[in-house]
């Protein structure tokens, strides 16, 4: 609510920001580069949906991971003056950016079933989809906030990494068209196989299920590997915030 205090349409910006970035992608992508979504299964519409569910779960990403190096720093009077579990603050980022995600979703699923694209059995796996996408939001909550407050270099690189990440994630594109050298990339990025189970989830579309065991191991670990750091570091937050 603090947010969106003052502004005229409040909480609708939840919508009206990733909308009117689908449309700007969509006219690049489509309009002048008229692109098709992998073998050209889908056009149209569908391609519009593909790019909206990439870019809910890309942005969802991007927001906590933007938001989390200065996390400790924005909530100071907290950290210094209130006994609680500092992981709570990544919790509380993790459910401000929820909002917005599920007013996104909400929009989508009525977008695909007045288009005739829904609703269909594999929507079962969106709450598996989301449980993986929020394991990997506070994973990143938990490193960047710890570590931000010892290096604020990390408010200003990570939105400029995490701009050049969207172009190598499969926002705009599914995995398997990418080129082969890209696909090494793809495998590497830990939001890649998020986006592809959501798409998996709302359309039907093949799922690299080889892809997604292996990061799902490797997101386990660093879960484990960032409580240990924020832990490790957390001593010194009063002090530096």
């Amino acid at each position: 609510m603090a947010r969106y205090r003052g502004s005229l349409v409040g909480v609708l910006w939840a919508l009206l920001a990733p909308m009117a970035m689908v449309a700007v992608y969509t006219l690049v992508f489509r309009g002048v580069f008229q692109a098709r979504w992998g073998s050209g299964q889908a056009d149209g519409f569908g391609y519009v949906a593909r790019l909206f569910s990439g870019l809910m779960v890309f942005t969802a990403v991007s927001e906590v991971a933007v938001r989390a190096t200065r996390l400790m720093q924005d909530n100071a009077n907290l950290v210094k003056r209130v006994v609680f579990p500092l992981e709570l603050l990544c919790v509380a980022l993790l459910m401000q950016v929820a909002v917005h995600s599920l007013v996104q979703v909400g929009l989508l699923g009525i977008l695909l079933m007045i288009f005739g694209e829904g609703p269909r059995w594999s929507w079962l796996w969106l709450p598996v989809a989301w449980a993986w996408v929020l394991a990997l939001q506070y994973t990143l909550s938990l490193v960047l906030a710890a570590i931000g407050c010892y290096a604020r270099d990390l408010q200003h690189m990570v939105p400029v990494a995490m701009t050049g990440l969207m172009f190598l994630s499969p926002v705009f594109y599914p995995a398997d068209a990418a080129p082969a050298a890209l696909r090494l990339v793809l495998s590497l990025n830990p939001v890649s196989a998020p986006i592809e189970m959501m798409r998996m989830a709302w359309f039907g579309d093949p799922f690299d299920l080889q892809m997604a065991g292996l990061q799902l191991v490797v997101l386990a670990v660093t879960l484990l590997a960032a409580r240990w750091v924020f832990a490790r570091l957390r001593p010194g937050f009063p002090d530096l915030v």
